[in-house]
């Protein structure tokens, strides 16, 4: 499994690329982590995930994701772009628990794509 959590201040947006599975034991220290850089942004930050080769997140995982949707929401963050590729079954749990909490994101295939999106430069 890899994490990669990276905050651009300047364009107040959070990067997050996971590769593989989040173990559950490890997946409340990941949400730990993305919720320490949701507090150096500022009001409207948003968030971009890049899941292209994330497997399915386990219970704890679930939980955890919600825990940081609701997070961002309380933060009042901006727009959530998810970089899905061809990781449908991923993709798919994780709309279907954003749904759960009236989360909405958009999709994108390529980093490319999510910042063009997030710049205005696609409808």
């Amino acid at each position: 499994m890899v994490v990669d959590i990276h905050a651009d201040v300047g364009k107040n947006r959070i990067f997050i690329r996971i590769e593989g599975q989040i173990d559950d034991t490890e997946a409340k220290g990941v949400a730990d982590s993305i919720i320490r850089e949701m507090d150096r942004m500022r009001p409207g930050f948003d968030m971009v995930s890049d899941l292209r080769t994330a497997e399915p997140l386990g219970t704890e995982g679930v939980v955890q994701l919600k825990r940081v949707i609701e997070t961002a929401r309380e933060k009042k963050s901006g727009r959530t772009v998810r970089i899905v590729g061809k990781a449908a079954q991923t993709a798919l749990q994780f709309a279907r628990t954003s749904k759960e909490i009236r989360h909405e994101a958009y999709l994108a295939f390529s980093r490319e794509e999510a910042e063009r999106l997030l710049d205005g430069e696609m409808p």
